[in-house]
């Protein structure tokens, strides 16, 4: 079977039998000169993918619209995609049709899933009170054991070369709020990353990611509340733990708050789901003309 692949490109038409080549100029031609609002971008034995399709698609399946390279990529997918389609026509109109059959399956089940999104987006009530976080927190503490130490900390990492290290190096101990003050000047000046919290938690392991700790005791550097800095061949690392929260243990209530309303909420959908699918499905069938003949 040959499989002919058509661009359309200001009102003229395009035909190769090369599908790598088509999307190579594709790509050239619809990022330089497309002229109307929904051109044909490409085909195959007379399926036609549009622009607005294609962009359609592409964000759904999580491509780059912006990307020359990703058009290329999604082209050649949407046109493997529809080879196989005819293939199987060709080679067994009765599983073509099996296949047709089944999509119109999926494509309810589809509707439906954004249908009862819409549906839950615009009933769900997104207010949760300071008391329902600590009393849903309360009754679900076992969920929330930490798999890492929690800290709150200072870190610098500043290149080695650089003029002020000398000054973090005194600084990054934070005796007093004189010494903040030079570390954030600094930091601003000479620092490739930088963080400062004393307030809310983060994980240990997130924040120490760049820093070569395989030969260094973890628990006792969290555990010492240490004061210290670290070396490679480009960097220095400056680390000071304030203070911690012990892996294995329940954390504070403000480290899982925002996950607390998700669960909150996702808990509500369900519900709403639950309560409501059988009531919008027979309200959304009163809107059509169904006939059913056995």
């Amino acid at each position: 079977m040959i499989l002919f692949f058509t661009l359309l490109v200001n009102n003229i038409i395009y035909n190769f039998k090369q599908a790598g080549f088509v999307v190579s100029l594709f790509c050239l031609l619809l990022f330089t000169n497309c002229s109307g609002d929904n051109p044909i971008v490409a085909s195959v034995d007379g399926n036609e993918l549009t622009k607005g399709d294609a962009v359609l698609m592409m964000n759904h399946l999580g491509y780059s619209t912006k990307n020359p390279k990703e058009w290329k990529r999604f082209v050649e997918f949407w046109c493997d995609q529809q080879v196989l389609k005819e293939e199987l026509i060709e080679a067994n109109e009765n599983k073509a049709r099996l296949v047709e059959l089944r999509s119109q399956v999926f494509v309810g089940d589809l509707s439906k899933f954004y249908l009862e999104e819409k549906f839950i987006l615009d009933k769900i009530d997104t207010a949760i009170s300071q008391k329902e976080l600590k009393e849903y927190y309360e009754s679900n503490k076992e969920a929330f054991v930490l798999q890492d130490y929690i800290v709150k900390a200072l870190y610098i990492k500043v290149p080695k070369d650089a003029k002020a290290i000398d000054k973090f190096k005194k600084y990054f101990l934070l005796k007093n709020d004189k010494d903040l003050a030079q570390v954030n000047s600094n930091a601003k000046l000479y620092a490739d990353d930088y963080y400062f919290n004393d307030e809310n938690w983060i994980y240990f392991s997130e924040l120490t990611k760049e820093i070569p700790l395989k030969n260094y005791n973890i628990d006792n550097i969290v555990l010492n509340r240490t004061k210290t800095y670290f070396n490679d061949d480009q960097y220095v690392y400056f680390l000071n733990i304030i203070d911690f929260n012990l892996k294995d243990e329940t954390p504070p209530f403000d480290f899982f708050k925002g996950q607390l309303k998700e669960m909150i909420l996702a808990k509500r959908m369900n519900k709403l789901r639950e309560d409501n699918e059988s009531k919008w499905i027979q309200e959304i069938k009163k809107k059509h003309e169904i006939k059913i003949n056995i």
